[in-house]
């Protein structure tokens, strides 16, 4: 039986085909800047420049902020954002911010209050000094989650060919484009996620796949 596309996914589609006029710059996930100084720009922000304050005056203040502890003791700076909504396709949306693990170590030290998650990772609240001085944080990494489910054939109408794919468990694939520093998961069983870089950082986002998966299931 053919698959009915859900309404959602129309704007995609059209997108694909001719349209009267361009759509505004960073209105949808595919139009990504890559800038001479080895930075990116997509949704308007621009990685490794743009700082939470300012993208929380084009997207919004009514994030949520945590810094998390995974199981190998590594820290991460996160604001996660339910919902938002560019060109009519809504999706999740979390930002990294800047931080080396010494100053992420010290945000955890005056955490306001810690909460064990059922992945085992540990999820802090920065206490109220450091909320305050976070939105002058830039922000070093993007993912986003679109709340269609998104198939190869228009991944790859809008965003091109991938240089390289990576199969991972469960039917999972990345999609891995280096020079837009764009690692696409596609999920037959969930969302899909886009996990954006700046171009120049994208050998730091790719690694720990390379790590993990041996030679031969690495496919160009």
């Amino acid at each position: 039986m053919k698959r009915l596309l859900p309404l959602m996914l129309i704007p995609w589609l059209l997108a694909c085909g001719e349209r009267p006029a361009a759509p505004p710059e960073d209105t949808w996930p595919w139009q990504i800047t890559v800038l001479d100084s080895g930075h990116s720009r997509v949704f308007g922000i621009t990685l490794g420049r743009s700082t939470l304050g300012e993208a929380a005056d084009r997207l919004g203040h009514g994030y949520k902020l945590a810094l998390f502890e995974d199981e190998n003791g590594r820290y991460s700076l996160e604001v996660y954002y339910s919902e938002i909504t560019r060109g009519g396709l809504s999706g999740k949306l979390i930002l990294v911010l800047e931080g080396d693990q010494v100053d992420l170590a010290a945000l955890r030290r005056r955490a306001a209050s810690r909460q064990v998650l059922g992945s085992g990772n540990i999820r802090y609240t920065l206490s109220d000094a450091d909320q305050l001085a976070v939105p002058s944080r830039r922000i070093v990494g993007l993912d986003y989650i679109p709340y269609v489910n998104l198939d190869p054939e228009i991944i790859q109408a809008r965003f091109g060919t991938p240089s390289e794919r990576i199969r991972v468990e469960a039917g999972r694939e990345h999609w891995l484009y280096p020079d837009k520093g764009l690692d696409i998961l596609l999920d037959p069983a969930g969302r899909e996620l886009l996990q954006y870089v700046p171009p120049q950082d994208f050998a730091r986002l790719v690694q720990p796949l390379r790590e993990t998966r041996p030679a031969s299931e690495n496919n160009k």
